[in-house]
């Protein structure tokens, strides 16, 4: 992951709330935005209600302990997670809330005449997650008019900021959140996590 001043600010903002920046959260959060827009392609061919219905507090625990496992989240923890989003109205509207919100990230320094780095990510984001197409990388920079190193760096800034966004909102409606992460982080032995810091 290149070590640019966005990524940096996002890992300083992903540590307030308990969010590592690494290659395997970024492939656990890739995978519920994949997972979420296959669904949605085909919503009409699943039962949901099978899964049944948690409150986002009951399920943020399960989530959490297993984003930070050591290992990347199994496609069970993906489907449960996306299920929530489709069964809960209240988890499906922080889904896009926090899209549209992805929009407003700048940058300190940012010049105020030039786009918000958020309006980028939000053009990949919706590009590749949020859309019945089913482009290829090479497809979607192209279109943005974007170098294919610059587009590889930004895409997993976009995805990195959009999990950190969508979990501090769910973050919300979990009681003593901070107490009770910290607790989950010494528990799967993450110190790095609870001591404020990341070793990715």
């Amino acid at each position: 992951m290149k070590n640019t001043k966005a990524k940096r600010t996002i890992e300083l903002y992903g540590g307030t709330f308990g969010v590592g920046y690494d290659k395997k959260t970024y492939k656990n959060i890739e995978k519920i935005l994949k997972c979420h827009k296959e669904y949605m392609k085909n919503r009409d061919m699943f039962d949901f209600g099978v899964t049944g219905k948690d409150s986002i507090e009951k399920i943020a625990p399960f989530v959490y302990r297993n984003f930070i496992g050591k290992k990347e989240i199994g496609q069970a923890v993906v489907n449960r997670m996306v299920m929530q989003i489709l069964n809960d109205e209240k988890t499906e509207d922080i889904l896009y809330d926090t899209l549209e919100d992805i929009k407003k990230f700048r940058l300190v320094d940012q010049p105020d005449d030039e786009e918000p780095l958020g309006q980028l990510y939000y053009k990949i984001l919706r590009e590749m997650y949020f859309t019945d197409a089913c482009p290829t990388n090479t497809e979607v920079y192209t279109k943005l008019d974007l170098d294919s190193h610059v587009y590889s760096y930004r895409k997993q800034e976009a995805v990195m900021l959009f999990g950190i966004y969508f979990w501090q909102k769910c973050l919300g409606f979990w009681k003593d959140w901070r107490e009770n992460q910290t607790l989950i982080q010494k528990e799967e032995g993450r110190t790095d996590l609870y001591l404020g810091y990341s070793c990715g």
